[in-house]
């Protein structure tokens, strides 16, 4: 008889209960296959997944072993900071470039597209630095 994740004592959700469930995968620091605390699934880490199914590529899980969580963590939380700095400067940009637009010669289509395209493209920076969080790190 199978027990369901509520008997087992597992909610589902590692960072929860504090005590995140173990993986076997591929440290993402240290790069040995170990068994660790598995990536938090986000958009980043799906579209991963699904690029290396759909170009038939191993299935390995991204994970922090014991020894590399610290280290994990602190990289994580310098590419939050780097997202947040992005935001602002996307938001700055995109207020710049069409109070500028307005003040030499009128608001229009051609000053709000590439406002637009700027912002998304400064907004998708940080992501050259990406990092993944994990289950109870934080």
């Amino acid at each position: 008889m199978r027990k369901n994740a509520a008997q087992r004592g597992l909610s589902g959700k590692g960072s929860d209960t504090g005590n995140p469930q173990l993986e076997e995968g591929i440290c993402v620091l240290c790069g040995g296959r170990k068994t660790g605390v598995p990536a938090q699934k986000d958009f980043a880490i799906r579209f991963a997944r699904w690029l290396r199914r759909t170009l038939g590529t191993g299935e390995a899980h991204s994970i922090a072993c014991k020894s590399c969580l610290a280290a994990c963590a602190r990289k994580r939380d310098a590419f939050e900071s780097e997202m947040r700095l992005g935001r602002i400067f996307a938001v700055l940009f995109f207020i710049v470039f069409l109070a500028g637009g307005v003040y030499f010669g009128g608001f229009g289509m051609w000053t709000f597209v590439p406002a637009i395209i700027g912002s998304i493209i400064i907004l998708l920076l940080p992501y050259g630095k990406y990092f993944p969080k994990f289950q109870g790190s934080h």
